[in-house]
């Protein structure tokens, strides 16, 4: 009987492996995506972005097709993100609480949980690299490699059973770490719902910052070139007493970065650069504007980006 009973767990198990397998990698991708927005779940994780390595504890609830969650640090001094359904708030205990429009908590999450899968696949290749294990359970090794040598890549580690993303990690064009993002523990279930609520009630709801209009007059500058995919998604243009800077934020669906051109350049300045994980910050004079640009991309990319940037 026992070894009836082996045998039958065993082809069970072959069973689901060829399920498993048999599912496109994007299409683990998309349904990565629906979990994250569909189920009431609780991740305790860690995230090591360079050298810093911080903890959080993420909650997640769907009620009647709404989205509310909240972020928590666990470690140092306690910053706090809530989201109800449009709504994110901010809580900092370094300065006033605030809100902004928003449906996705963006902060301290990879950026590939909102990533564009169908627009991206025109870039990046979706590789299945087979099963792996993170917070004791199994998951499927999904490689997101860029088509070209101008961006990063991605290793998403989703739950074969609930679909969420339970680890990733953002590389280089070598295979070096940039960011790491690890599920230690995790819960699944309807009784996170109604404690959940009943704490954000309680939470004041900040002001809202409201968001300048976009400037209507044209920036004195274009790119020159850019990798392919990549797209302006906002623009700004701000002016001070001594200083004009305008900017755009451009992305490819699952990265992104920020152009911004000062008037007011340094004189004999020379080119300046920081890394800081995944993020390059990158500083040129062209003419007489000072041109920076901050994002997740290689530096050789920022670099041309910059360089083969046009002037009005």
């Amino acid at each position: 009987m026992f070894k009836k009973l082996t045998a039958l767990l065993f082809a069970s198990s072959l069973s689901f492996t060829t399920w498993a397998q048999g599912i496109a990698p994007q299409q683990w991708l998309i349904n990565m995506q629906q979990a994250k927005d569909k189920l009431n779940y609780e991740l305790s994780y860690m995230q090591k972005v360079g050298a810093d390595i911080d903890t959080y504890r993420y909650s997640h609830i769907n009620v009647k097709d709404k989205s509310y969650a909240h972020l928590v640090t666990l470690e140092g001094g306690k910053e706090e993100i809530v989201q109800r359904d449009g709504m994110i708030s901010y809580f900092h205990p370094s300065y006033h609480p605030f809100s902004i429009q928003g449906t996705q908590i963006i902060d301290n999450l990879p950026n590939l949980i909102n990533a564009n899968f169908d627009k991206i696949n025109q870039y990046y290749d979706f590789v299945n690299m087979g099963r792996n294990r993170v917070a004791d359970k199994l998951v499927q090794t999904i490689r997101i490699m860029p088509k070209d040598n101008f961006r990063y890549q991605y290793i998403a580690f989703i739950d074969e059973e609930t679909d969420l993303l339970l680890g990733s990690d953002m590389l280089d064009q070598d295979g070096n770490l940039l960011e790491r993002f690890r599920v230690v523990n995790y819960y699944i279930g309807e009784q996170i719902v109604e404690p959940l609520l009943a704490f954000l009630n309680k939470l004041p709801i900040p002001q809202s910052l409201n968001k300048s209009p976009l400037p209507t007059a044209k920036l004195s500058w274009k790119t020159g070139w850019l990798p392919e995919g990549f797209e302006v998604i906002n623009y700004n243009s701000e002016k001070t007493d001594n200083d004009k800077i305008e900017s755009r934020l451009y992305s490819d669906g699952l990265f992104s970065f920020t152009i911004y051109v000062s008037n007011n350049a340094l004189p004999e300045q020379k080119e300046q650069v920081w890394k800081q994980g995944s993020f390059t910050i990158y500083n040129e004079n062209l003419d007489t504007k000072e041109i920076t640009i901050i994002g997740q991309l290689p530096l050789a990319t920022a670099k041309r980006i910059v360089e083969e940037l046009k002037l009005k």
